[in-house]
């Protein structure tokens, strides 16, 4: 099989492990899972998009990054404390995608073309929240303090790999470079599993150990 299955089947594991306690967690564990499964069902349907309607990954990958900027938007708004970051999750949870939305709405091809600024603008927010969950609760133990490890990880280090893969299409290196490219992003990607993995494991068999 190729490494991306394995991939995917690791995901589905996480998936139906975090689903098992669905109804008896909190609203915060209620959306992380909804977060698995929706970024699973995204990835799954980008990976075969091209064979099914011979459209490129491209146009499914600013629908992941605007389901994932508004779903961990709503869930850090969940675990953070003041009332200034409140304030700006919400704000942002607001503007950010009826910018994004309108963009599309007056230029429709925008959909098939990848736009590195878009990323920024979904992936930015996340990184300061995730870092700001953390700072609220230095010394503490706090909530899904190992999942948000994990995200805030995987968020800065792909954001890099973006980033990188901008430069490696300028300077035309693309066909050299790009499967090394992806196993780094797919082993990136089983790093913040772990952390997800260890999260659930925290949760179900440490009562008195959840951060």
């Amino acid at each position: 099989m190729k490494p991306s299955t394995y991939l995917y089947i690791t995901s589905a594991i996480l998936c139906l492990l975090y689903l098992i306690g669905f109804f008896k967690h909190g609203k915060a564990y209620k959306i992380f899972t909804i977060y698995l499964i929706g970024v699973l069902s995204i990835d799954y349907v980008s990976s075969n998009l091209y064979s099914w309607f011979r459209i490129y990954n491209v146009f499914m990958h600013h629908f992941y990054e605007l389901f994932q900027f508004v779903i961990l938007s709503y869930f850090f708004s969940l675990l953070l404390k003041t009332r200034a970051q409140l304030f700006t999750v919400y704000i942002l949870l607001i503007v950010l995608p009826i910018f994004l939305l309108s963009r599309y709405l007056i230029n429709p091809n925008l959909f098939f073309e990848y736009n590195l600024f878009e990323t920024y603008l979904t992936t930015m927010p996340l990184i300061i929240y995730s870092s700001m969950h953390l700072y609220n609760n230095l010394g503490e133990k706090s909530e899904f303090y190992y999942g948000n490890v994990g995200l805030l990880f995987y968020l800065f280090t792909s954001t890099f790999i973006f980033l990188l893969y901008r430069l490696v299409v300028i300077f035309d290196i693309e066909d050299t470079i790009n499967d090394l490219m992806v196993n780094i992003n797919i082993t990136l990607q089983y790093i913040k599993f772990a952390f997800f993995f260890y999260q659930w494991k925290l949760i179900y068999f440490n009562k008195y150990e959840r951060n």
